[in-house]
Formats: structure tokens, C-alpha cells, sequence
């Protein structure tokens, strides 16, 4: 029952996407692995192996009364091939051999054959040496008619085909199909040894894997959301739920999120929230973006700040230029005072923003001497959220120094990506800081195309249509019967999309007109 249950939880942990993308990423590594196998299969075959060349010569069985080829007479044919081969290892052959070719001794193999169904005869000799073999095989052709007396038959054999230099050895062909099979064997070896690596590998692959391999809360996960531009967004790399490109399940991931986050920070009387992941590339500033937009849409006055001074996304995002003289740097800086011309505006949704231009190698400098912290205190009270970008946690220490002046901090994980123990590593980072550790954003899921079984969790579980049937944990019907059918209230999940619709169709100008009066 140990063992079942144990292979039950390996096969559950199996993501197609991720062993296939993870196969695909490593098949340079098998081929060059199934090449290396064929290459010394090669190197040992022919090391351990006499090279051996192969000359061949056909003849044809005749009857001496008559001129024509004997097709009729098979059985004197096998017969003369059997007097042949005995004449062939005779002592006498051999000695009238080795005088011709010069050998000491006769170290070859003669054999002769009949062809099946044919009075056609073989004769083939094989030695250490293509000029040897070629040599002795005419020797036997050039003795064989004083020879063939011996016999005691009215059969003659008349050449068909002259033998030729061998220039093929059969140690080649051996080791090239051995290579051949071992490189097939090594190529599904390797495979199957990438796949076990693949299934192994401790990343974070599903929200389960976030919910288990995680000492945070998940609140979360974002499936991948195929880019599509249009002719007046060349430059656009990231999906924002405000896109009217965007997927109708990408933006309800962004809302159900929103919801979490935003319940996270009522419960601990929390403003300013923190977006960080632990290496580059992650998709923290567009989840950090998206989240803003998602909270504003639900009617909350919203201030996004790109806190990443080195490597600056949220410009890039919006499509925004930055201005000199109107960077968050600036703010930190004390040249500029706070006020409505430091913001910038998104043309679409009219989220307000703080943004930075150019990286710089400075940042740690600006987050020293209480600066960024006051400027925090002085935006509180003009938002109901501060959402802040901040920079990776594994590249600089500009996260921890961000997190000890913001409320709640969330982790944005990317899928099969970072390891669990680096995660959990930077989890416990952040739980030091002031700002209470809220969670975990599974980000980027990806699911083979046309797979029922979606990759950012076993099942999708909302409400009716979760993972054990229509009316609940124990079937079709439910936990109290086939009347649960009649019976079972809808569920309170579906309420949530007609709350989100009606907050979205707010007058998207007065959070940005609410703020700018309490600016001044």
C-alpha cells in the first residue's frame, strides 16, 4: 500500500509542460551523449577486434557434355561445393597457395558456397590483409582447374565475377552497427534519465508545489498569457489586464489575486506593498503593474513606484518616457519636492505612478539616510495602496532596506524556475524586515495546448466543477444524496466576477482627481 501511494505522489508531480520544455532544453545534451556512446562503441570495437577483409569470386556449375548453365541439377552443384571447400583446406591447396603469394603459412579462411535455388557457387576467402586476401583468392582460382580432377565429377565451374580488392573491413561494418544500436539505446537512456531529473527537480510547478514546498502563503497563480501587439504597440513586451488583448481567465487570476492581497493588508492595516522575486527575470514588475491596475479598477485609489533604480521596468511597460528632473531619484535626492508634476500617468487607465529613466548603479546610496522612508510616510496618506516594485532579492540588498519601510511584502515566483530552497532562503529574508511576509504569486504557468489538466494546480476547483464532480466532494450528487442536486445553494464564489464588473465600470478620472486634492 507504501509503494502505491508512493508512486501515486511521483506520478502526480509530473507537469507536461515542464518535462517536455525541460526535455527540449537538454536534447543538445542527449544527442551529444548518444554521439559520445556510438563514438566509443567505434573505438572498442576496432581495438578489440583483428581487422578482417573479405574477397569474393562467383562461378557457375556446368555439366561437361553440354554447354548450357545445369539449373536442374542443384544437387550437383551442392556437391561440388562441398568437394570445393574440401579442396580448398586441403594441404595441397595451401602449399601451392603459400608458394604463389610468398606466405610461410596459410593463416586465411576459403570457403565455397551455392547460392540458394541457383547452381551459382561463392567462393570467398577473408584475411588479415586487402592485398593478402586478393592475392590468395586469385591463387585458388589459378589452381583450382588441376585441382578440380580430385573431384571425381563431370561438373566444370566457370568464372562469373572476378574478385576485387576488399576496401571495407568486416570490423567496420561491425562497428558501425553496433554504434548505430548503442546510440539508439544510449538516446532513450539519456532521455529517461533527463525526464527522472526533470520530475525531481525541486521547483515550484503548480499552486500545490506553492502551497507544499513553500513556508508562505499562496496567493496564488497567474497562468502564461500569450503576447499579442498590435501595429501601435511594437514595443510592448508585457500583458496588462487593461489590454484589450487580454485573455477574460488571465484577468480574473489578476482579481482573485487583488482580492487576496487586498485582505492580506485590511488585516494588517497595510498600505505599501512590497513586489519582489528572488532572481531577474521573474515577471515581478508586471505582476506588480497588473496589480495596481486591478486594484484601481475595484475603486481604490492606487499609486504604483518603480523601485528598481538599477534595471527600471515600469516605463518600459507603460510605454511612458521619463522625464529629467521627474525620477523617483530625484525625490530621494531631496531636489525635487513632492507634488502632482513628479507623477505620471497611464493614457489608458489614469493610474498614477512614480517612475525612474535610466538605471543607476547608485540606488543603495538614495535608501540610506531615512530618505525613502520619509518620502513613504508622505505618500500614505494621499492613496489607499502603494504599490513598489523593488528590485531581485539575490542580486542586491535594495529589497531588504525597501522592506523595512513597507507594510506587507509578496514574493513573485516564476514557474519551474528557482529552486524551492532559494525561495524559502528569501521567504526567510523577508520575514526579518518589518513588513509582514503576505505571500506568494505563482507567475507564468504554462500548460500544453489542448491538455485538460491545467499545470497551475490538479484542477481548477471553482465551486460546482471542482476536482470531485458537479455537486461536491462525493459525486454527481454531493454529500447529502441525489436531492443535494435540488438542494445545494449556489456557490458564493460566482458573486465575486458581478462585484469585480460593477467596480470596473467606476469613473476610472476620480482616483486620479482625489488624489491630486489631496496633494494640495
Amino acid at each position: 500500500m507504501t509503494n502505491k501511494k508512493t508512486t501515486m505522489d511521483f506520478l502526480e508531480r509530473i507537469e507536461p509542460y515542464s518535462l517536455l520544455s525541460d526535455l527540449l532544453h537538454s536534447l543538445w545534451a542527449i544527442i551529444a551523449g548518444a554521439l559520445a556512446a556510438a563514438m566509443i562503441t567505434v573505438m572498442v570495437v576496432r581495438a578489440n577486434t583483428t581487422q578482417m577483409y573479405t574477397a569474393n569470386a562467383t562461378f557457375a556449375v556446368m555439366s561437361k557434355t553440354s554447354s548450357t548453365y545445369a539449373y536442374n541439377n542443384l544437387n550437383a552443384a551442392k556437391s561440388v561445393a562441398t568437394s570445393f571447400t574440401s579442396i580448398l583446406n586441403s594441404e595441397i591447396m595451401k602449399k601451392k597457395v603459400c608458394e604463389d603469394v610468398g606466405l610461410a603459412s596459410f593463416d586465411a579462411r576459403a570457403e565455397a558456397a551455392v547460392i540458394k535455388e541457383t547452381n551459382l557457387l561463392t567462393l570467398t576467402v577473408t584475411s588479415d590483409s586487402p592485398q593478402k586476401t586478393y592475392r590468395i583468392i586469385r591463387s585458388i582460382m589459378n589452381n583450382y582447374p588441376s585441382l578440380i580432377q580430385y573431384i571425381g565429377t563431370n561438373m566444370v565451374m566457370e568464372i562469373l565475377a572476378q574478385p576485387k580488392v576488399p576496401l571495407r573491413t568486416i570490423t567496420a561494418d561491425t562497428a558501425v552497427s553496433q554504434a548505430k544500436r548503442n546510440f539508439v539505446y544510449a538516446f532513450v537512456a539519456l532521455t529517461l534519465l533527463f525526464a527522472y531529473l526533470s520530475i525531481r527537480h525541486d521547483t515550484i510547478k503548480s499552486e500545490k508545489d506553492l502551497k507544499e514546498k513553500l513556508d508562505a502563503t499562496a496567493l496564488g497563480a497567474v497562468e502564461h498569457e500569450t503576447l499579442r501587439k498590435t501595429r501601435k504597440d511594437k514595443a510592448k513586451e508585457s500583458v496588462l489586464v487593461s489590454d484589450v488583448t487580454a485573455s477574460f481567465s488571465y484577468v480574473e487570476k489578476y482579481k482573485k489575486i487583488a482580492a487576496a492581497v487586498m485582505k492580506s493588508a485590511e488585516r494588517h492595516r497595510a498600505k505599501v506593498i512590497m513586489i519582489s522575486s528572488v532572481a531577474e527575470h521573474e515577471g515581478k514588475s508586471t505582476v506588480a503593474a497588473n496589480l495596481a491596475l486591478t486594484m484601481q479598477a475595484q475603486g481604490k485609489k492606487v499609486l504604483l513606484v518603480d523601485c528598481d533604480m538599477r534595471r527600471p521596468s515600469q516605463a518600459k511597460i507603460f510605454g511612458i518616457t521619463v522625464e529629467k528632473g521627474r525620477e523617483l531619484t530625484d525625490l530621494l535626492s531631496e531636489d525635487t519636492e513632492l507634488s502632482n508634476d513628479i507623477l505620471y500617468w497611464d493614457e489608458n487607465t489614469r493610474l498614477p505612478m512614480i517612475l525612474c529613466g535610466r538605471g543607476t548603479k547608485d540606488s543603495t546610496e538614495y535608501l540610506k539616510g531615512g530618505a525613502f522612508a520619509r518620502l513613504m510616510a508622505k505618500l500614505r496618506d494621499s492613496s489607499d495602496y502603494i504599490i513598489l516594485d523593488t528590485p531581485p532579492m539575490s542580486l542586491m540588498a535594495d529589497a531588504e532596506a525597501i522592506a523595512n519601510c513597507a507594510d506587507i511584502s509578496i514574493l513573485v515566483v516564476q514557474y519551474n524556475r528557482m529552486l524551492s530552497a532559494d525561495i524559502n532562503d528569501a521567504i526567510d529574508e523577508l520575514k526579518k524586515c518589518r513588513a509582514h511576509m503576505s505571500g506568494c504569486i505563482l507567475n507564468d504557468v504554462m500548460v500544453l495546448p489542448g491538455t485538460d489538466r491545467l499545470t497551475a494546480g490538479s484542477h481548477y476547483g471553482y465551486g460546482n466543477y471542482g476536482r470531485y464532480g458537479r455537486y461536491g466532494k462525493y459525486g454527481k450528487y454531493g454529500k447529502y444524496g441525489h436531492y443535494a442536486e435540488r438542494k445545494t445553494p449556489a456557490p458564493a464564489a460566482t458573486e465575486e466576477p458581478a462585484a469585480a464588473d460593477t467596480a470596473e465600470e467606476t469613473d476610472e478620472d476620480t482616483a486620479e482627481q482625489t488624489f491630486t486634492e489631496e496633494q494640495e
